[in-house]
């Protein structure tokens, strides 16, 4: 019995040195591996880093050209088509491309811009122009009652036209996203003193239609336009709503520019 117990014992040992044996033979070869690639891997991954730099480059490229096409486009100079409120020569101009059914363009409208004409506009600072960007049929057809109700009442065309589009931005949830939106635009102009006749003339403009249409198409195009609002101040742009303050700082940025 003891010397089976001897066996036994001399086996177990023998198996534990085997197994520390095998890990320590794989611990060496590993860290011996791994020592040898060391520096391989080093090169492999260089040249990918290098790649990306060049990526970036060619983006930062691009993103410098589009500003710089912004800023000399010819789009983005006020037209005779323009409704302009302010001076002629205020030293910032201040684009805004919106369209009538959006939610973010009104916030804008109904929280800063009257902020905007009593600092920036009214003291000569700032000539500012909206621009329609339709998103939609609703966005396009309130785009055209906006133009026709300025055309109807030409002596005071600019004034009209802003204050149709604020109205517009102010009801926007009773009219943009209803199916019969046409409709409640028709009751809105009804209110505004355009007989049903002239509103329904309005919308069956074609040309008129065309000439949105295509000054929409041609900015997404030059300009890149993805979001609405957009604005440019004296050409550089500003995505998405902004409050006061940001567009603030840009404007008075590009006065201190002029000076």
């Amino acid at each position: 019995m003891q010397k089976q117990s001897k066996k036994r014992t001399v086996i177990a040992v023998a198996i534990l040195v085997l197994v520390g044996f095998a890990a320590l033979v794989t611990h060496n070869y590993k860290n011996k591996t791994s020592e040898k690639y060391n520096d391989q891997a080093a090169a492999v991954e260089a040249p990918k880093q290098h790649e990306q730099d060049s990526v970036n480059a060619a983006v930062n490229a691009d993103a410098a050209a589009l500003d710089e096409t912004r800023k000399n486009s010819e789009i983005l100079k006020i037209s005779a088509s323009d409704y302009v409120f302010g001076e002629r020569s205020a030293p910032v101009v201040m684009v805004e491309y919106a369209s009538l059914s959006c939610p973010h363009c009104a916030a804008f409208t109904r929280e800063s811009f009257e902020k905007l004409k009593t600092e920036f506009v009214d003291t000569g600072k700032v000539q500012f122009v909206f621009r329609n960007f339709p998103l939609n049929q609703a966005a396009l057809v309130g785009a055209m009652f906006a133009s026709c109700q300025a055309n109807e009442n030409k002596a005071e065309a600019t004034s009209k036209y802003y204050a149709t589009v604020k109205a517009l931005f102010k009801t926007q949830d009773a009219w943009a996203f209803d199916e019969k939106f046409a409709d409640k635009l028709e009751a809105i102009a009804g209110l505004d003193g355009m007989s049903s006749e002239k509103f329904k003339s309005c919308l069956a403009d074609k040309a008129l239609q065309e000439k949105i249409l295509t000054a929409r198409m041609e900015v997404a195009k030059v300009l890149q336009i993805k979001s609405a609002p957009t604005f440019f101040v004296n050409g550089e742009i500003s995505e998405g709503y902004v409050d006061y303050v940001t567009i603030k700082k840009l404007i008075e940025k590009k006065l201190a520019e002029k000076k």
